[in-house]
C-alpha cells in the first residue's frame, strides 16, 4: 500500500553523510597536524645541517691556513743541506753501530803475525757495506801476498784491491809499505 507523502519536501537521512564529513575532517586534521610537525622536524633538521655546513666550512678554513703556513715553513727548508745533514748523520749512526772489538777480532784473524797494521779506517757506504782502508807495514813480499790471500779466503772479508805498495829499497823503510781496501761483513767469519 502507498502512502502519501504529506510533507512538503521530502525527508532526506542526512546522517551517514554529516558521519563521513566528520570522519573525513578529522582525517584531514590529523594529516595536517603531522604535516606540520614533518614541515617543523624537517626544518629543525636543515637548521642543524645549515649550522654544521657552517662550521665544516669555518674548520676548513682554518685547515687551509694551517696548510699554508706549514707549506711556507716547508718551502723555506733548505732540503739538499738537510738530507746531506741527515746522510752523513745516518753514517755516524753506522759508523757507531760497527763493533771495533769484532772488527779488530776478525782484523787479527786474518793478518799474519808478521804483519803490522798502522791504521785502520771503516767507511760505511748508502747501503750499509763497510769498507776498510787499511795501511801497514809488512815484514816482505810475501807476508803482503799472504795478507791478501787470507781475506780472499776469508768469509768476514771480501774484495781486497791494494791501493799502493812500496819496496824497502824506495821508501828507505824496513818492510813492505802498503794500503789495501777491502769488504767488510762483522762476523762472516764466524
Amino acid at each position: 500500500m502507498l502512502r502519501p507523502n504529506l510533507a512538503r519536501e521530502p525527508l532526506l537521512d542526512t546522517r551517514p553523510v554529516v558521519a563521513v564529513s566528520l570522519v573525513l575532517a578529522f582525517v584531514a586534521l590529523v594529516l595536517t597536524a603531522a604535516s606540520v610537525a614533518d614541515f617543523l622536524g624537517a626544518r629543525g633538521r636543515e637548521r642543524e645541517q645549515s649550522d654544521r655546513l657552517e662550521a665544516l666550512r669555518q674548520e676548513h678554513q682554518g685547515l687551509r691556513a694551517e696548510v699554508e703556513a706549514a707549506s711556507r715553513r716547508l718551502a723555506a727548508v733548505g732540503w739538499k743541506q738537510l738530507e746531506s745533514e741527515a746522510s752523513s748523520l745516518g753514517s755516524v749512526a753506522a759508523k757507531r753501530s760497527l763493533s771495533w772489538s769484532r772488527m779488530l777480532a776478525d782484523l787479527e784473524r786474518v793478518v799474519p803475525w808478521n804483519v803490522r797494521l798502522t791504521s785502520i779506517n771503516p767507511g760505511i757506504d748508502d747501503k750499509g757495506v763497510v769498507t776498510l782502508s787499511l795501511t801497514g807495514v809488512a815484514a816482505d813480499r810475501d807476508s803482503w801476498l799472504q795478507l791478501i790471500a787470507r781475506c780472499f779466503a776469508d768469509e768476514g772479508f771480501s774484495d781486497p784491491r791494494p791501493s799502493s805498495e812500496e819496496a824497502p829499497i824506495a821508501s828507505g823503510s824496513q818492510g813492505y809499505q802498503f794500503v789495501l781496501s777491502v769488504k767488510y761483513t762483522p762476523g762472516g767469519g764466524r
